[in-house]
């Protein structure tokens, strides 16, 4: 009897070799696919901060180019401007400039209203009255008294000045400071008769560059 059962109890260890096998197996299995993913997700998360990094980088550039181009855009502005300080370089230049030409001039740059022979500036200009009376080399020329510079006119007076070249009272010359197409000019008249009042672009050089040099500071 005992030699005929001896071969059936060699199986159970088998059995069990081959259960222990396959429950490593799973564990092996199971643990190397933890690590594929702990991988996998390391990756993403290095992927994601290098998004958020770039992302980050261009909103910085872009934020810098915005703040450049809005002090560029600021600069040219306060450039092109005539302001306050400005009208009172103005007036300290023709202060200087009047005493080394022996002339007494008013301007509307130290707050006055120059008056060329019953004409008063600027109000001549405000309300109308030279419209159509204004001649810059012959040609009928309209012009705006515009203080501030910031009409779209292309002839804009910024200040006017009246002076006298002799001590009676006549032979008074009359100075517009104009931003012509954003450009400084100065013209000047010594019309004494008649309704239109005839410019020229003045050749006085240390009037036109005085003018020039305080127009386009900043």
């Amino acid at each position: 009897m005992r030699g005929k059962h001896a071969p059936r109890s060699t199986r159970w260890p088998i059995i069990i070799l081959v259960i222990i096998a396959v429950i490593l197996a799973t564990i092996i299995y199971g643990a190397s696919s933890r690590n594929r993913t702990t991988k996998n997700q390391t990756t993403v998360s290095k992927k994601t901060s290098h998004s958020s990094i770039s992302s980050s980088s261009s909103v910085k550039s872009s934020s810098t180019s915005s703040l450049s181009q809005s002090s560029s855009s600021s600069d040219v502005k306060l450039k092109s401007a005539w302001n306050t300080t400005k009208n009172k370089q103005l007036s300290a230049f023709m202060s200087q400039w009047q005493t080394e030409m022996n002339q007494t001039y008013s301007g509307t740059y130290d707050g006055q209203k120059p008056d060329y022979y019953g004409i008063s500036f600027p109000t001549a200009l405000e309300n109308g009255r030279l419209s159509g009376h204004i001649k810059f080399d012959n040609q009928n020329t309209t012009v705006e008294w515009s203080p501030n510079a910031n009409s779209s006119a292309k002839n804009q007076v910024l200040a006017v000045a009246v002076g006298q070249t002799s001590s009676n009272g006549y032979n008074r010359i009359l100075y517009l400071f104009i931003a012509q197409e954003k450009q400084p000019k100065v013209y000047v008249s010594q019309t004494t008769n008649g309704e239109n009042l005839y410019f020229t672009e003045t050749q006085n050089t240390a009037l036109k560059d005085g003018f020039s040099q305080i127009y386009n500071s900043n």
